[in-house]
């Protein structure tokens, strides 16, 4: 049987390691283990709010002869009753001690990670942004615009940089409500070349989209990463594109 350790170790494996390792930096490396801490986080405060304490046996003896009491009950009945509350009062306890080591646990290595990727942030403190090439283009409306095209922009941040150019007062939430909209579409208003594929079937607060890198050529954007990086990024970017248009 395999322990906790190695449970966490083997679900990280098969949710997350992939999509860590194609990040690019060590500060995105953070910012993605932030979110998963945080949301552990949360999980551990609703999990030391369940019972983490069960009664001892001399507990649940005097339970069962008070209950019977004053019938003395046969050796039968009261082995059955002793099963109960088992059952009842002790092994749902057994059940939140263990899922609540198991957060535990899985709080330990994604702080653990985080210390390992600010380690490599001390070693490169600093890394240079890649100039971003703009060139002209044709809108719709047949006016031109300034498209943004450079080889180490992923396709998302270019989705998510048109986005900022025409909605650049939408917050981080807003524009994650806007991606889900957009995979619902069936024309889609911004998601053109539709690199946004589906919602996350383990994560209600993660998208799949194509990012072409890895094995399946599938990555996984959360919400919180969207917020916190990505957006903002997006942001900064579009406002540069615009205030120095080529």
């Amino acid at each position: 049987m395999m322990n906790n350790l190695e449970i966490v170790l083997d679900i990280w494996k098969r949710l997350y390691d992939t999509d860590f390792a194609l990040l690019d930096t060590p500060q995105e490396q953070i910012e993605f283990l932030k979110d998963l801490l945080l949301k552990n986080k949360e999980n551990i405060i609703d999990a030391e709010k369940l019972p983490q304490f069960a009664p001892s046996d001399v507990q649940l003896t005097n339970q069962i002869n008070d209950e019977f009491a004053p019938h003395k009950p046969t050796e039968k009945e009261w082995m059955k009753r002793w099963d109960e509350v088992n059952k009842e009062l002790v092994l749902p306890v057994m059940r939140n001690q263990k899922h609540l080591s198991f957060l535990e646990d899985e709080q330990e290595l994604l702080i653990s990670k985080i210390k390992i990727a600010r380690k490599r942030l001390e070693v490169l403190p600093t890394y240079e942004t890649h100039e971003v090439q703009k060139i002209p283009s044709i809108s719709t409306e047949g006016k031109n615009s300034s498209k943004i095209v450079e080889a180490k922009h992923d396709d998302l941040t270019i989705l998510l940089m048109n986005i900022a150019e025409n909605e650049p007062d939408l917050s981080g939430g807003e524009v994650w409500l806007l991606l889900k909209k957009e995979l619902n579409r069936k024309i889609r208003k911004y998601d053109k070349d539709e690199i946004l594929l589906q919602n996350s079937s383990d994560d209600s607060d993660a998208i799949i989209w194509n990012s072409g890198r890895g094995d399946s050529n599938e990555t996984r954007l959360t919400k919180g990463y969207l917020e916190r990086n990505k957006w903002p990024a997006a942001k900064k970017l579009a406002e540069e594109n615009q205030a120095n248009p080529s």
